[in-house]
C-alpha cells in the first residue's frame, strides 16, 4: 500500500476527539479514525476478548466478502483458533504485532484460514493486544484488502511508536468498567480446544491434533514435539480414524460443531451424546 506523508493536523483532531470521548461509547469510532490517520487502511476492527467468553465486536470498517456468515462462524467458535486470540489466551505479551509473527508457518493452509480467514479478503494484517486488565484483551486491527498490498515497515513502526498512547488510552476507558468475573467461568471456553478429543484418543494424539487445527505443518508439530514427522503423519492417521473424519477440513467443522453445547471437559463428549 503507498506509504503517504502523516497529516499532523489530522492526527491532531483525531488525538483531541480520542481525548474528548474517553469514558463514552464513542471512544471506539474515535480510535478508529485515529488509527486510519496513522495506517490508511481499509479494514479496521476493534475486538474485546475475555478469557472463555465470546469475543466482542465493536467496530468492523468491512464485513469482508460474505459478511454475517463469515462472522457468524467466528463468533461460534473459529475465534479459538485465530492467531490473535491465541496469543492473548496463551500469554503472549501485549504488544504491536504482524499477523505474520504470531501464525504458524503453515497458518495459510490451514482450514481455518481457508474457511474463514480468506474469505475475509484480508491480504495483510498488524494489530495491538492491550489488555486493560488481567482477563481482558482490546484487540485493535488494522488490514489492507487489495490482493498482494502489504502494510510498509515504515508504517508498522509507526503503529509501534503510538503503541504506549493506545494503551494508556485503552487502560484508562476500558479498566474502570469492566465487570469482575470469575476465572473458573472464564476459562471454560478457552478449554474447549485444550480437551478437544481428549476421551477419545491419547495424549500424544490430542497434541497433534490440537497443533494442526492451529494451522501447524507436519514439520513444525513435530519440531514442537520432538518427535519425527513420520510419527505426527501416524497419530494423524490414528486421531482421523478415531474421530471418523478423513481431512482437516472435516476435522475442523467437527471441532466447530462441538462448540454449540459445550459443557466443560471435552466438547465432543457431550456433542456425540446428544
Amino acid at each position: 500500500m503507498r506509504e503517504g506523508r502523516l497529516d499532523n493536523a489530522a492526527l491532531g483532531q483525531a488525538l483531541a476527539d480520542v481525548i474528548g470521548h474517553l469514558g463514552n461509547a464513542r471512544l471506539v469510532d474515535r480510535l478508529a479514525s485515529l488509527l486510519h490517520v496513522l495506517v490508511p487502511a481499509n479494514d479496521i476492527m476493534v475486538v474485546v476478548y475475555r478469557r472463555g467468553q465470546p469475543p466482542e465486536l465493536l467496530y468492523d470498517q468491512s464485513a469482508g466478502l460474505e459478511g454475517a456468515a463469515n462472522l457468524e462462524l467466528y463468533l461460534k467458535g473459529a475465534y479459538l483458533l485465530d492467531p490473535f486470540y491465541r496469543a492473548f489466551a496463551d500469554g503472549v505479551a501485549p504488544g504491536c504485532y504482524r499477523l505474520k509473527q504470531l501464525a504458524p508457518a503453515a497458518f495459510r493452509s490451514s482450514e481455518y484460514f481457508r474457511l474463514h480467514y480468506a474469505r475475509t479478503g484480508i491480504s495483510d494484517e498488524i494489530g495491538y493486544l492491550l489488555e486493560p486488565t488481567a482477563d481482558m484483551c482490546v484487540h485493535l486491527s488494522v488490514g489492507v484488502r487489495e490482493q498482494q498490498s502489504r502494510i510498509s515497515a515504515a508504517q508498522h513502526r509507526r503503529l509501534l511508536d503510538f503503541e504506549p498512547l493506545f494503551a494508556a488510552i485503552v487502560r484508562r476507558h476500558w479498566a474502570p468498567h469492566d465487570a469482575i468475573v470469575s476465572r473458573a467461568i472464564n476459562t471454560q471456553l478457552d478449554s474447549a480446544l485444550k480437551f478437544f478429543g481428549h476421551d477419545f484418543l491419547t495424549d500424544r494424539e490430542v497434541e497433534v491434533i490440537q497443533l494442526l487445527l492451529r494451522g501447524h505443518s507436519t514439520k513444525s508439530i513435530a519440531e514442537r514435539l520432538r518427535i519425527s514427522p513420520e510419527t505426527v503423519k501416524l497419530h494423524r492417521k490414528h486421531s482421523y480414524a478415531k474421530l471418523d473424519v478423513s481431512s482437516q477440513a472435516e476435522l475442523f467443522h467437527l471441532f466447530i460443531d462441538a462448540l454449540g453445547s459445550y459443557q466443560g471437559g471435552d466438547p465432543l463428549t457431550g456433542y456425540l451424546s446428544h
